[in-house]
C-alpha cells in the first residue's frame, strides 16, 4: 500500500477516528453501503477516489461501489457525519481509516529502515560483540529498559535512573562482598554449568544455634582477618534461621544480616530484635512470614547500640570500676585469642563452642559462656567483687 494515491489533506487528526466496531451500530443498510465503499478502494488499492488527479463524482463511486446513486446519496452524508467518510481539500471521497493504515505502515517502514542502517553503522565500527545477533542485542537493550516507569517518568528517564542506581550499588560493592561458598558451580548431567546457592561453606549446628541463651561470637575489634568476618555473618544467618524458622529464605537472611553487619549491628543486638518483635506479633495474634518484617526492628536496634557506648560514658564511676574494667577486659581478650585460635584449628562454631568449658579451664579463665556480656557481667557482679 506504499504507492497507494493519498488524499490531499492539509490536517488529518489521527487520535479522532471513530472505532470500526461502531459500524455495528449504524443500521443495515448504512453498513451495506459501506462495506460496498471500502470494497471499492481495496480493490482498486487505494484510499481515496481519485484517478490520477482526477476527483471521481459521487455518480462514477457508485458505479466503483455496485451501488444505486439514490442510495449512495441518502447515505453518504451520515457516514460523513460518523466519521467513516471524508473529503479532502479538493473534495475527493477518502477512507480515513485506509489512510490511517497507509501513515503508520510507513512509519514502520521508516523506523526499520532507520534500524537498518544503525545494524549496519554498528557493524562497521565493530561495536557488536563477535557472535552476538541482531536479534540478541535487542532482547539486551529490552532487557535494560524492562521495568514500570515511575509516576511521570518517561521510560528513557527509567533507563538513566536504573543505570544510576547499578552504578551506586557497584560502588558498595566492597562492603557487601558475598560469603565464601555462597555460590558454587557444579556441572550438571549434561555438561552444563549452573550456579548453587547455599548459606556458608562451614559446619554450622543448627540444632545449638536453637538455643535462646546462644552468647555472641562477635568479637568486634579482635578478628581482622576478612574470612572470620564472613563466617561471623554465616554464624549470624545461621542464628537468624534457627531463631524464626524460616529455612526456605536462607539466601534472603545472607543479603539482609550482610547489610545490617555492614551498618554495625553486632549479631546479639540482631538476634535480640528479631525475638523481640516476634514476641510482640504473637500477642496480637500474628505470625511473621517474611524476616523483611523485622527490618525495622533492627534498625532501632542498630540506634540503641550506637548509643549504649556513649551513655555508659556518661554515668558516674564507681568506686572499684577501673580495677574490675581492667579484670574484666584483660580476662576477655584472653578468652577472644584463645577462641580465635580454636576456631582457626578447626573451623566448626559447634565444636568450638561445646569445647570451650574445657578450653576455659586449661587457660585459667573462668568457668562461663564465651561472650563480651556474660564476662562483663561476671566481673563486675556483686559476688566477683567481693
Amino acid at each position: 500500500m506504499a504507492d497507494l494515491i493519498r488524499p490531499h489533506i492539509q490536517d488529518f487528526a489521527r487520535d479522532d477516528l471513530p472505532s470500526l466496531k461502531m459500524v455495528r451500530s449504524m443500521p443495515s443498510e448504512y453498513r451495506g453501503v459501506f462495506e460496498n465503499l471500502r470494497d471499492a478502494l481495496k480493490e482498486a488499492r487505494s484510499c481515496v477516489f481519485r484517478s490520477g488527479q482526477y476527483v471521481l463524482t459521487d455518480a462514477e463511486i457508485a458505479v466503483q461501489a455496485w451501488l444505486h446513486q439514490d442510495v449512495l446519496a441518502r447515505v453518504l452524508p451520515q457516514l460523513i457525519q460518523r466519521g467513516f467518510l471524508a473529503r479532502d481539500d479538493e473534495g475527493a471521497l477518502f477512507s480515513p481509516h485506509l489512510y490511517d493504515r497507509l501513515l503508520r505502515k510507513e512509519e514502520r517502514e521508516a523506523a526499520k529502515a532507520e534500524a537498518d542502517a544503525r545494524w549496519q553503522q554498528m557493524q562497521e565500527s565493530c561495536d557488536v560483540a563477535e557472535g552476538m545477533t541482531r536479534q540478541q542485542m535487542a532482547n539486551k537493550k529490552n532487557a535494560q529498559m524492562a521495568g514500570r516507569p515511575r509516576k511521570g517518568e518517561s521510560r528513557e528517564q527509567a533507563f538513566e535512573r536504573r543505570q544510576r542506581e547499578q552504578a551506586q550499588k557497584r560502588q558498595q560493592s566492597p562492603l557487601l562482598m558475598p560469603i565464601s561458598g555462597a555460590k558454587t558451580e557444579i556441572e550438571n548431567r549434561n555438561g552444563k554449568s549452573k550456579q548453587e546457592n547455599s548459606i556458608n561453606s562451614i559446619s554450622i549446628d543448627l540444632e545449638l544455634e536453637r538455643d535462646n541463651n546462644i552468647p555472641s561470637s562477635s568479637i568486634s575489634g579482635e578478628i581482622e582477618n576478612p574470612a572470620l568476618a564472613q563466617e561471623q555473618v554465616a554464624q549470624t544467618v545461621a542464628r537468624v534461621i534457627a531463631t524464626t524458622g524460616m529455612n526456605d529464605q536462607a539466601p534472603y537472611a545472607v543479603s539482609l544480616v550482610r547489610r545490617w553487619m555492614g551498618q554495625g549491628a553486632e549479631p546479639d543486638t540482631i538476634i535480640s530484635a528479631i525475638r523481640e518483635h516476634t514476641e510482640a506479633m504473637r500477642k496480637n495474634g500474628e505470625k511473621p512470614r517474611l524476616l523483611k518484617v523485622f527490618e525495622a526492628a533492627v534498625l532501632r536496634g542498630i540506634e540503641v547500640q550506637h548509643l549504649r557506648p556513649k551513655a555508659q560514658d556518661t554515668a558516674p564511676e564507681k568506686p572499684q570500676t577501673a580495677k574490675e574494667n581492667a579484670k574484666f577486659e584483660q580476662a576477655w581478650a584472653k578468652a577472644a585469642k584463645v577462641w580465635k585460635d580454636a576456631f582457626t584449628d578447626c573451623r566448626d562454631f559447634g565444636a568450638v563452642k561445646r569445647r570451650w568449658p574445657e578450653l576455659a579451664q586449661e587457660n585459667g579463665l573462668p568457668d562461663i559462656p564465651f561472650g563480651r556480656d556474660v564476662y562483663r557481667a561476671y566481673y563486675f557482679s556483686p559476688l566477683e567483687a567481693a
